[in-house]
């Protein structure tokens, strides 16, 4: 039986990670993700060398150079970021194991986003997922239905943009963003914070609830100071303190 640690692995090399003939490495600015790749790999694998390291963009990686391990992975197909496709087996597979698969990815390549029109003074909502590889999106939105959650349909990122073609899920609609709360979440805390500041800004809108309107516009602010600190502090501690 698949095992969820191998689940996570496949899942992050198709978000921020990548897979060559000789390595695999995943790249990321989180340490708790970091963390639990490489226990996922170390219980998956055995006591496999991982290599550390920081991408030319400031981002941190870690890489794992044995060939068993590439090749197991490798058998599955193209992981080019165009060619990748949700896996059968996960498809098929139980709603623990699409759990795990759509967590993983979401913390690399979602993005919870609340954000204020400034012309009408509404909110504007929604979890987004990227991917270069449109089929990919087609069975993450397989995935999500088998939790209930609805989603938008699949469109370019950038249409008039030739060199990006990278392409958008979206989730919007408070009853998908309550169960994806419920049913999949983030392990990024600074992510689920995004989430409950999205569920808190219906009702608190500036028309009906000017008080927590401009409590939530002031708690959003904090949050983009916290990140800044986030990630700040954990480069500190991957490259000065030696975790993760």
């Amino acid at each position: 039986m698949v095992s969820k640690e191998f689940v996570r692995i496949y899942a992050r090399i198709c978000g921020d990670g990548c897979l060559s003939g000789r390595y695999i490495r995943y790249s990321n600015k989180n340490l708790d993700l970091l963390g639990e790749f490489e226990r996922d790999m170390r219980k998956e694998f055995g006591e496999v060398t991982l290599t550390k390291g920081i991408q030319n963009s400031g981002t941190p990686f870690l890489q794992v150079q044995l060939k068993p391990v590439v090749k197991v992975f490798s058998d599955f197909g193209s992981f080019l970021s165009d060619k990748i496709k949700v896996p059968g087996f996960i498809i098929k597979g139980n709603k623990i194991l699409k759990k795990e698969f759509i967590r993983t990815f979401f913390d690399d390549e979602g993005s919870p986003n609340l954000r204020l029109y400034n012309n009408t003074k509404e909110w504007k909502r929604s979890i987004t997922v990227s991917s270069n590889s449109k089929q990919f999106l087609i069975g993450i939105k397989v995935l999500l239905r088998d939790f209930g959650i609805g989603t938008n349909r699949i469109i370019r990122n950038s249409k008039n943009i030739e060199r990006d073609k990278s392409y958008n899920l979206t989730i919007s609609g408070r009853e998908n963003f309550m169960l994806f709360q419920k049913n999949i979440g983030f392990k990024s805390n600074l992510k689920n914070r995004e989430v409950e500041f999205i569920l808190n800004s219906y009702g608190n809108t500036y028309h009906r609830n000017r008080k927590e309107f401009n409590d939530l516009i002031f708690k959003l602010k904090n949050l983009k100071k916290d990140k800044r600190k986030f990630y700040k502090q954990n480069f500190r501690e991957i490259f000065i303190d030696g975790r993760p």
